[in-house]
């Protein structure tokens, strides 16, 4: 019976290496029930231009490590700044989409630094003015400065900060994209706000 050439095997332990390898067109299939377990201080590399195909669409390399830093996750966080006049939080989270700063009537020019980003994150940054009624005038303010980033301003000019004020009767918020890596720009505002 002649040999059948035909049948070469996709998937197999490379000869004398320490690998398993897929080649073109083999699969590594996890049936209904199995897993895979990455442990701690294990590495999984998904190389540049890899692609991921999902239920409904592929997702390129370079999006998955945006989902995975979530830099376009869903979180909400809220930085309560007491009775101090300096923020505790100085930085962007890496992980917010919604940033909610509570005031207090001490807070003068709290300083906030937007960081290096990945194109596409987008934030919604909201002072929180008067929550028990006790203010009377325009009391507090943050100012955002940019480390390692470029900030555009409202008519697309860089700026060096941006200014939200807040008082007894609103509050105020700026909307923020990053139009290209390490590029934020200002989208739209809410309140009393300021550039420089």
């Amino acid at each position: 019976m002649a040999q059948n050439n035909t049948y070469i095997t996709k998937v197999y332990h490379e000869h004398e290496g320490d690998r398993y390898v897929a080649a073109r067109d083999g699969v590594f299939a996890i049936e209904s029930g199995g897993s895979v377990l990455v442990y701690s201080g294990a590495q999984m590399t998904i190389e540049s231009g890899a692609n991921l195909d999902l239920a409904g669409g592929a997702l390129a390399a370079a999006d998955f490590r945006k989902l995975v830093v979530s830099e376009l996750g869903g979180a909400v966080v809220t930085i309560v700044s007491g009775a101090v006049t300096r923020l505790e939080v100085s930085n962007l989270p890496r992980n917010a989409r919604i940033v909610n700063i509570v005031a207090n009537d001490t807070m003068t020019a709290g300083s906030f630094y937007l960081t290096s980003v990945s194109a596409g994150r987008e934030v919604f940054l909201r002072l929180v003015g008067d929550v028990i009624g006790g203010w009377t005038a325009d009391k507090t303010s943050i100012v955002l400065y940019q480390s390692g980033c470029i900030l555009l301003g409202s008519v697309g000019n860089a700026v060096a900060s941006f200014h939200l004020q807040t008082s007894a009767t609103h509050d105020t918020a700026v909307y923020l994209k990053a139009v290209a890596d390490n590029t934020w720009a200002i989208i739209a505002e809410l309140g009393s706000t300021s550039e420089s």
